[in-house]
């Protein structure tokens, strides 16, 4: 019988942060990488551990970050999401009976209710009195109103229309003629380029000691490298289908979760990581 059948089968009388947590001691993982990993905060992280939901503000996000831990360690998340619905955390929606807010609603003024059907009234008569005053004041004679119109349609007998002439468009010779023009007074304008220098064409020097390490996944698998003093290059989770590539300066250490799926090679050779594997974690230093 396989680790990974022992874990499963002895899960099967655990609570599910229990699990998510023996799963994540047997592959050497802290409670802060994996929060790295699936970007929560390390108390987050001990509240699913612990089965404490009601610290994860409700059941949609608590049952979004179970998904995302047991991805991450290698357990089915299908199974343990089922066992959350025996636990009644469930992804339900809540209604929430809206109290009253003390707003009330608008209501029409008296004064509103007789002074609409005024205006509706007022306006027929306004309009009647403004055409009645247009057409006593304003209305010119007939006579006179057929001679304006003739002066504006007729013009002076002795004005002769000029027929609108295009602006000449300039042949193709002149054209290139003064294209010529202005790349002579632009070039002129310019300061001449001079040649690069040989210190600037010269690429900069490699980094003393540093070393290509490239990463290519084939499944969901969580990647941390720390430098000779212990400080952390990178700590992340890599998707299926995706590829990595790190420079870093030798010596470093190396933690690689689900290591069975994923390919590395130094300098463009490929390593073996099926030595330094131990329950589907590789632990490897680099010198």
């Amino acid at each position: 019988m396989t680790v990974d059948n022992a874990v499963q089968e002895s899960s099967l009388q655990q609570s599910v942060g229990a699990q998510l947590r023996r799963a994540r001691e047997a592959r050497g993982m802290t409670v802060e990488g994996v929060g790295a990993a699936i970007k929560l905060a390390a108390r987050q992280v001990e509240a699913i551990e612990a089965d404490a939901y009601a610290e994860l503000m409700n059941p949609t996000y608590a049952r979004g970050f179970i998904r995302n831990y047991a991805a991450l360690i290698g357990l089915d998340p299908k199974a343990l999401l089922a066992q959350l619905d025996q636990q009644q955390v469930r992804a339900t929606p809540q209604l929430v009976e809206q109290a009253d807010v003390g707003v009330a609603m608008p209501v029409q003024s008296s004064r509103r209710k007789w002074l609409l059907p005024l205006l509706a009234l007022s306006v027929p008569v306004v309009v009647a009195i403004a055409l009645y005053v247009w057409s006593e004041f304003w209305t010119a004679p007939p006579g006179e109103s057929v001679q304006v119109e003739q002066e504006a349609v007729m013009p002076p007998p002795d004005a002769v229309a000029e027929p609108e002439t295009e602006p000449a468009t300039p042949s193709v010779d002149a054209q290139v003629a003064d294209a010529v023009a202005t790349e002579a007074t632009l070039a002129a304008a310019l300061p001449e380029a001079s040649p690069p220098s040989t210190a600037e064409t010269a690429s900069a020097p490699p980094v003393t000691g540093q070393r290509q390490l490239a990463f290519t996944f084939a499944a969901d698998s969580w990647v941390e490298i720390r430098d000779a003093q212990d400080r952390i290059i990178l700590s992340e989770l890599n998707r299926a289908g995706s590829a990595r590539s790190v420079g870093a300066v030798f010596p470093v250490s190396l933690v690689i979760g689900n290591a069975k799926s994923v390919r590395l090679s130094i300098d463009g050779t490929p390593h073996d990581l099926a030595p330094a594997t131990k329950v589907d974690v590789a632990r490897l230093r680099l010198e």
